[in-house]
């Protein structure tokens, strides 16, 4: 089996990608909404996508289902109904965002949201369940748990976006 390769892209979602035997770059990207970009990218330049098709969640789904890995489409049923609607998401507290220095309360509290900061992951230590009077740091990771627009929310406002 190729190697696949897993690039986090702050704000975005995460990028998987493996090299095809001719060189290409395959790869997908999924997005924080749960939509899918299927991307061919360049064998010179990996960042520059020669094909690029958008897919949702349904859409996705169907096309492993022909690829001949139905397998995994009932792995990611039974995930999604383990986790019962919520969304899972891992994003770094920018230095431009008003979180550095302040608390997990204080920054779950700036507006009223539907997620949760579940663990920080600080210069590759992890900080499970933090305490509300944890101060977060610019670039620390948080992993947040919640409803999507919850977590897109609280994403907002780690960000600075």
């Amino acid at each position: 089996m190729l190697p696949i390769r897993e690039t986090r892209l702050p704000g975005v979602g995460v990028r998987f990608d493996f090299t095809a035997k001719g060189g290409e770059r395959v790869g997908v990207i999924v997005h924080r909404s749960g939509r899918r970009d299927v991307i061919v990218c360049s064998p010179q330049d990996p960042d520059v996508c020669q094909e690029v098709m958008h897919l949702d969640e349904e859409e996705a789904l169907a096309l492993v289902e022909a690829m001949g890995v139905s397998h995994s489409t009932g792995e990611i049923a039974k995930l999604q109904l383990a986790l019962g609607g919520l969304s899972i998401d891992w994003v770094e507290v920018a230095k431009r965002s008003h979180a550095p220095g302040k608390t997990v309360y204080d920054v779950e509290h700036v507006e009223d949201v539907d997620a949760s900061i579940v663990a920080v992951v600080r210069e590759g230590e992890t900080i499970a369940s933090p305490a509300s009077t944890f101060a977060l740091q610019a670039d620390d990771t948080a992993v947040l748990v919640g409803t999507r627009e919850g977590v897109d929310a609280l994403t907002a406002l780690l960000t600075g976006g």
